[in-house]
């Protein structure tokens, strides 16, 4: 083959593996609202999350149809686990573990079982569900050998505050190609931006993924005090120490006996 035709065909193969197929599915989603307001009295609300599943004209049915994850993750904090011992009669602490940069707020919603979206690699790899969340790593304390017992402890406190939690009924599919699903904001949730990531599966495998956001923020007399903590932290302080002061000299004036 002559130079000119080995050019033309270097040519060819080059073009054909930069031609990228183009994606067999899409989705578009829509949240309800992209901000929600909470007072003190505050009982707890949801944000639902609609959805379409567009295919290209050459995407044929998948046979076991469409699997949903929706994973729903709140402002990042340090958390702390301690362990407490009895001391001479005394409960005390005794070893601690500081959680760095950890999701506040997690919620795995869905329309079956973790387990049965995908295998153990690919939801530790994309943090689907509370178990395969392998990020929550503590900093090292007096007994390394007992981490794995303080990131338990972790994960039970917070499924029992209803930080963490996975619901395997949270997404609905209304047609084979149109679903929605319900965000639980709870009482007790932290307020922030949270971070919403949309994963659309079939047999284990990802098909296509959406990320979408919202935030929560306290509204009126806790909303002011909220915001002049963090923005005049020393005020703030001196504020209430005199708040303080003048409680407790209002209350001797009340209870005093001549």
């Amino acid at each position: 083959m002559g130079g000119t035709g080995m050019r033309r065909l270097l040519l060819v193969l080059s073009a054909l593996l930069w031609v990228s197929p183009a994606a067999a599915e899409t989705m578009i989603t829509s949240l309800s609202t992209h901000r929600l307001q909470i007072t003190s009295n505050f009982t707890g609300s949801e944000i639902v999350l609609f959805g379409a599943i567009e295919r290209d004209a050459q995407t044929i049915s998948r046979p076991g149809g469409y699997d949903m994850a929706v994973i729903v993750r709140g402002p990042r904090a340090m958390m702390v686990t301690r362990q407490k011992t009895r001391v001479f009669g005394i409960w005390v602490n005794t070893d601690a573990r500081e959680f760095v940069e950890v999701p506040s707020f997690y919620a795995l919603l869905s329309n079956k079982p973790a387990a049965e979206l995908a295998d153990l690699e690919l939801r530790a790899r994309q943090q689907i569900g509370v178990d395969a969340i392998t990020a929550i790593t503590p900093r090292l304390g007096t007994n390394p050998g007992a981490t794995p017992t303080f990131r338990e402890a972790l994960l039970r406190i917070n499924r029992a505050k209803g930080l963490y939690r996975e619901n395997p009924t949270g997404v609905t599919f209304l047609t084979p190609n149109l679903f929605r699903a319900n965000i639980p904001v709870v009482p007790n949730t932290p307020v922030g931006s949270f971070d919403v990531d949309i994963f659309l599966m079939s047999g284990g495998v990802i098909l296509a993924r959406e990320s979408t956001n919202f935030e929560v923020a306290k509204t009126g007399f806790e909303a002011f005090v909220a915001n002049a903590a963090r923005d005049n932290g020393v005020l703030y302080g001196l504020a209430a120490a005199v708040l303080a002061l003048f409680t407790g000299w209002a209350a001797s004036v009340v209870f005093r006996r001549d």
